[in-house]
């Protein structure tokens, strides 16, 4: 069921920053498909394109709490920077640091219909941990395949579930979904 050249250029598209292209890919290659668009192959092999270079030249700034010695302001000026300020703070995100507040993922994003994506938590000796799992509509109490899905350290079982729609292919391949939840503390 794995394809090798595929797996390899869904890590070239990963590394190339095109995370949906290679999500796709590999959704494909789950559901048997061949993969249309592959690149053409060199001795058995995907061509794989060299490393991405960027190359910039920077320029240090020394940070001040004074302003800039220039020519005194004029009236303008001030109404601008204002203004400029105002409409940076109407931005969610844009110039912010720290963690940013993301919208609620709406159930239809994440489960299929018919279907249940339920909290629970396992416990055990050395600890707990949360977890949410995908049951699938057509699911009659007997043993199913279990997938296993490890999300990265800046998301939760929610946004993986929605970003990679395992719960889609797991609905229509009629198999659970477990999705232990990392909290960013234990990272």
């Amino acid at each position: 069921m794995l394809n090798q050249d595929i797996i390899r250029e869904a890590t070239r598209l990963t590394r190339a920053g095109q995370l949906v292209e290679a999500t796709a890919l590999l959704q494909r290659m789950l559901r048997g498909e061949r993969a249309p668009d592959a690149p053409p192959r060199t001795g058995g092999r995907i061509a794989l394109a060299g490393p991405l270079i960027i190359d910039a030249k920077a320029n240090a700034v020394e940070e001040t709490d004074s302003p800039p010695q220039s020519e005194p302001p004029t009236p303008a000026q001030p109404r601008m920077r204002r203004a400029l300020l105002d409409r940076k703070e109407g931005r969610s995100g844009i110039g912010l640091r720290g963690v940013m507040k993301r919208a609620p993922l709406s159930t239809p994003d994440i489960v299929p219909e018919g279907a249940r994506f339920i909290e629970r938590t396992y416990s055990s000796p050395a600890g707990s941990r949360g977890y949410r799992l995908f049951i699938p509509s057509r699911y009659r109490e007997r043993p199913l395949p279990l997938v296993v899905m490890l999300h990265g350290c800046t998301q939760s079982p929610d946004d993986f579930a929605a970003g990679t729609r395992m719960n889609f292919i797991a609905e229509e391949q009629n198999c659970f979904v477990a999705y232990p939840a990392q909290p960013s503390q234990a990272n």
